[in-house]
């Protein structure tokens, strides 16, 4: 009853404000996506650009505990500068400004720098492109690529498992308007392993960070009927620790037309060791161990699918659907059993967007995690559920 009676005054106060809004059915200007190949449009070669990103919001739910609590959050606030030097010379710089800027101990970035990054295209047909410093791991994920603050929530694997921005150096060539391939080399984790094991608390139990602790993505990107069906898959090796080589498998699937935007992410990640240390963190609670006891274990496999559907209703308001279901397993571990931990992401908003030439929507929604284990693993189950209203936008500031 509580809860229902918050979401109904906030309703009160801001629908007032979406009746009244009138627009034109014109496409909002974007920043450029995570990952997505800069490109001068209309000859504009500006210099200089600056994108504001934020996303904020009131939610009200519940926990495991089923306690209700209730609050405003800064979920994303982000600054994005850009702009051409020359038409084929391009930067992207990006920062988080609720992250911290403690510098990283393996690549001397930090957590609030997601960009910092040169492009340059050449070639008879600029189908050849490099792209240097801290860039988008060239992963197959459209959650990933989709803008951050257009995502209510993100799977465990974009959010916890995968090194997102990463600093190093790729290759791309262009073959024809349909197809590209991608080469990435970077370095597997933004923190040394010595660092990644203290500050997890853990013990390193004769393990010793690789003298290449690098990774490498191959991926091609590709769009058929029209551009309304797009493709970006990726095969990944890396390797943080001696003899632990990790080896992953990312498809990501988009059919995007008119009002329409579907996308279906796929993953396998066969882990030699888990770094993330994810699945790692359940088996020790599940037999006990503690403090420097626990390391980071071997052989750990993690899948996701995920699926998200959006639909614009008119030129002002849309809903967006998501769905995702993931799994860790430990193939040494057989008395914990297979997909032994089992993560279920979900949610659905109505969006308004008060001026259609802009990027900027207000959203009421309801959101939805659980995260359980196998019955033999007999830990709790978590469960975080909550309704949330706010704010996201995408604005050109110059």
């Amino acid at each position: 009853m509580k809860i229902r009676t918050g979401i109904g005054i906030i309703l009160c106060a801001v629908c007032p404000g979406l009746a009244s809004a009138q627009t034109s059915a014109v496409s909002p200007v974007s920043a450029p996506a995570d990952g997505q190949i800069l490109q001068p449009k209309n000859n504009d070669s500006s210099a200089f650009k600056l994108n504001v990103l934020g996303r904020t919001s009131f939610n009200i739910g519940s926990n495991t505990e089923n306690e209700v609590n209730a609050g405003f959050k800064l979920d994303e606030m982000r600054l994005l500068l850009h702009g051409f030097i020359h038409s084929d010379l391009s930067y992207k710089v990006r920062f988080r400004l609720n992250r911290s800027f403690n510098t990283t101990s393996q690549d001397n970035g930090s957590r609030a720098l997601d960009f910092a990054q040169v492009n340059y295209r050449f070639g008879k047909q600029k189908e050849w492109e490099v792209i240097l410093g801290k860039q988008a791991a060239a992963v197959g994920s459209y959650e990933f690529v989709n803008n951050p603050v257009y995502e209510y929530i993100f799977t465990d694997y974009v959010d916890r498992i995968l090194n997102l921005f990463v600093v190093g150096a790729t290759f791309s060539y262009k073959v024809n308007p349909a197809h590209r391939f991608t080469f990435q080399i970077y370095n597997t984790a933004t923190e040394t392993f010595d660092q990644l094991v203290k500050n997890a608390a853990y013990g390193a139990a004769g393990l010793k960070q690789s003298g290449r602790p690098i990774g490498t993505y191959l991926t091609w990107e590709g769009n058929f009927l029209n551009k309304t069906i797009h493709t970006k898959w990726s095969y990944n090796y890396s390797q943080l620790v001696v003899d632990g080589d990790n080896h992953a498998v990312s498809l990501a699937n988009m059919h995007q037309s008119g009002g329409t935007k579907v996308y279906l992410d796929l993953q396998y990640s066969d882990y030699g060791v888990d770094h993330t240390m994810l699945a790692s963190n359940s088996i020790h609670s599940f037999y006990g161990i503690k403090g420097t006891d626990r390391t980071m274990l071997r052989d750990v496999v993690y899948k996701t699918a995920v699926l998200r559907f959006d639909q614009q209703l008119n030129k002002n308001w849309g809903i967006s659907l998501k769905g995702a279901y993931e799994t860790a397993s430990a193939r040494k571990y057989k008395q914990a059993g297979q997909d032994f931990r089992r993560n279920w992401t979900g949610y659905a908003a109505l969006e308004h967007q008060p001026f259609a030439n802009k990027d900027w929507k207000l959203f009421a929604g309801y959101i939805s995690n659980a995260i359980t284990y196998k019955n033999r693993m007999g830990l709790p189950s978590e469960k975080n559920n909550r309704f949330i209203l706010g704010t996201y936008f995408n604005l050109a500031a110059f």
